[in-house]
């Protein structure tokens, strides 16, 4: 049995391929619009992480004291990690950043296992890994607020803004 995680870096770039594309679901917009420009100006760090070889702190170090705009880490893992566990990972790395100096930096979770779809597209179910995307909060804040000025919350439904952690959208246009 091959490893799952040879040519990761190719799987993770055709899956950014599929993110890169608009579509109606998000406005017309791409699934995520910020994510081909990133990749394109070589801002965009891509690296596997690996429990045993270093920890999440060693790569969110890295990632700080490199020139990126932004990580997607491939987490390695043998447990396959339920979309229900998602958020508490999420909400898991966020707290332990923080814990260690790392407050201004935040971390959005993409696990292909993840039941999240707007009119039947889930373009979380199309990564190949369970995937750790981390940015700065400012970075983070700048995007909502250019992203809500747009159609690309419109056709989500309730459960989908709460997981985003979306206020009432609409009302804020």
């Amino acid at each position: 049995m091959s490893c799952p995680y040879t040519n990761f870096k190719e799987k993770v770039l055709e899956y950014i391929g599929i993110l890169r594309i608009p579509r109606d679901e998000y406005g017309g917009m791409p699934a995520c619009p910020f994510v081909g420009p990133e990749l394109d100006q070589e801002k965009l760090m891509i690296k596997k992480f690996d429990p045993k070889e270093n920890t999440l702190l060693e790569m969110v170090k890295e990632y700080d004291g490199s020139d990126y705009d932004s990580a997607l880490l491939v987490q390695v893992s043998d447990e396959i990690l339920s979309g229900h566990d998602t958020v508490g990972y999420q909400d898991y790395i966020n707290r332990t950043m923080k814990e260690n100096g790392y407050g201004h930096l935040k971390c959005i979770c993409f696990n292909p296992n993840d039941k999240l779809e707007i009119n039947g597209f889930n373009a979380r179910s199309h990564a190949p890994y369970f995937l750790i995307n981390i940015a700065t909060r400012e970075a983070l804040n700048k995007a909502h607020t250019t992203l809500a000025k747009t159609k690309y919350y419109d056709n989500m439904n309730k459960r989908y803004l709460d997981y985003l952690h979306i206020k009432t959208i609409k009302d804020n246009k």
